[in-house]
């Protein structure tokens, strides 16, 4: 018995069906991977910060009306 592994359809190159998972980004441009991953910290920083502010305003809005009361 060999312990070579015979290429088979299963074993195919799937390079081209990860690239298309990855978003389109070429292998041989780092640079945009980066920028893209740096981008989407950047969306979730956002996101994050706009439902902090959102809390705070909720928390100052509800300060006023026990104060009101």
């Amino acid at each position: 018995m060999s312990d070579k592994i015979e290429p088979t359809a299963e074993q195919s190159d799937d390079s081209p069906d990860y690239e298309k998972a990855q978003g389109g980004l070429q292998a041989d441009d780092p640079l945009a991977a980066i920028k893209a991953l740096r981008l989407e910290q950047l969306a979730v920083c956002r996101l994050k910060t706009a439902q902090e502010m959102q809390r705070m305003r909720d928390k100052t809005q509800s300060n006023k009306d026990d104060a009101a009361d």
